[in-house]
């Protein structure tokens, strides 16, 4: 396949991430049939249609249950509101200023990520879902250590440096320009001890104007493309409640999603690519003083037609979508699948994710105003 080259291009990722299914209290959680009541849609019932009475009482039960859920939505925001002022001394933001994606040619890559099958796979692929696209399990399902997870880092990441070899030193060139960053803010952060419970927030960064001091003082732009009030910077609908600190060991969570903006930049223009990983964890190891970090760990599962689909995007901005050269990438892409998308194996099933890890650092900053939102991409047809 002929060797594309992208003029100058980096990659930024915000890391934005999600409550795993059973964690939201948003009405999105509510129950088929709540839903159905609420829109109006649900199925009409074939017997006879309540009058008088019966239709009072209904109408009383539905206003009480109706009552009785605004209720508990807003003692839960008035919990979070109490639980966010209580901890208001204790609330330190960070910010990513180095990534790391496991490039090099010793296998690097499987060192970053996490088991999230809690298989090791290395020559025995029993009990594993079946490759895709006429890949071999050769190929596609051996595990970086101790199980590690992260078949883009094994499989992908070469077709990445092979459309431009310094792309990943771009990544963090533009980290240091203060392009972009990822903001962490750890609420009810004691200065010393574990926390058993360490709830967490996370928001995208646009450019800070400035090259980053990386002392605090920095105020970063937000991203109001995951913020539940457009207007208002410290509303990130991106939360970790239970996230934990043992010793220097931040764990945000198991079973999380997270969604990762990449601006990419090309001769012919910009794009952004979004990509969101399943079944996610996120670590990392605090500093002394626990205004840094060091050993950031990020690890979870692409849906591969997911991933086709910004590829897509990314054939559009390289101007290639009429050519050949986008259908070999693409069938790369889908070759790479290792998982299911929620981080499980089936090996009745076709596999239908791709691992990913990726590794960061971070320094203290400040949560600054609303930025602007990230532009929506063209994508090949």
């Amino acid at each position: 396949m002929p060797t594309l080259r992208i003029d100058r291009p980096y990659w930024a990722l915000a890391l934005m991430t999600a409550l795993s299914s059973g964690c939201s209290d948003s009405p999105a959680a509510d129950s088929p049939s709540d839903a159905g009541a609420d829109d109006g849609t649900s199925p009409v019932d074939s017997g006879p249609v309540d009058t008088g009475a019966d239709a009072g009482a209904d109408s009383a039960t539905d206003s009480a249950t109706d009552s009785a859920a605004d209720s508990a939505a807003d003692s839960a925001t008035d919990s979070a509101a109490d639980t966010a002022a209580s901890c208001a001394p204790n609330v330190q933001v960070l910010a990513i200023r180095t990534l790391s994606f496991g490039e090099g040619n010793s296998g690097q890559w499987k060192k970053f990520g996490f088991d999230l099958d809690g298989k090791t796979s290395a020559g025995d692929w029993s009990g594993l879902c079946q490759p895709s696209s006429g890949a071999s399990a050769a190929s596609s399902f051996p595990d970086g250590d101790l199980g590690i997870d992260n078949a883009f880092g094994k499989n992908l990441l070469p077709v990445l440096l092979s459309l431009d070899p310094t792309w990943a030193s771009d990544v963090n060139g533009s980290l240091q320009n203060g392009d972009f960053t990822t903001l962490l803010e750890l609420t009810c952060l004691a200065p010393t001890g574990d926390v058993a419970v360490l709830p967490s927030k996370l928001f995208g960064a646009t450019s800070l104007g400035a090259q980053p001091k990386w002392d605090g003082t920095d105020k970063w732009p937000v991203d109001p493309s995951l913020l539940s009030n457009p207007t208002n910077p410290e509303s990130s609908t991106l939360v970790y409640p239970t996230g934990s600190l043992a010793g220097t060991t931040f764990d945000a969570g198991r079973n999380l999603t997270l969604v990762l903006a990449i601006p990419l930049k090309t001769g012919a223009g910009g794009a952004w690519i979004h990509l969101t990983l399943h079944a996610a964890r996120l670590t990392m190891s605090l500093s002394a003083d626990r205004k840094s970090a060091t050993a950031g760990m990020i690890g979870g599962v692409l849906d591969t037609e997911a991933l086709v689909a910004e590829y897509e995007k990314l054939g559009y901005a390289l101007g290639i979508c009429s050519t050949s050269l986008l259908g070999p990438l693409v069938t790369q892409v889908r070759q790479a699948s290792d998982i299911m998308a929620d981080g499980t194996q089936d090996p009745t099933k076709t596999c239908n994710g791709i691992s990913i890890g990726l590794g960061f650092e971070v320094q203290p900053a400040q949560l600054g105003g609303v930025g602007p939102a990230v532009p929506a991409s063209a994508s090949c047809p």
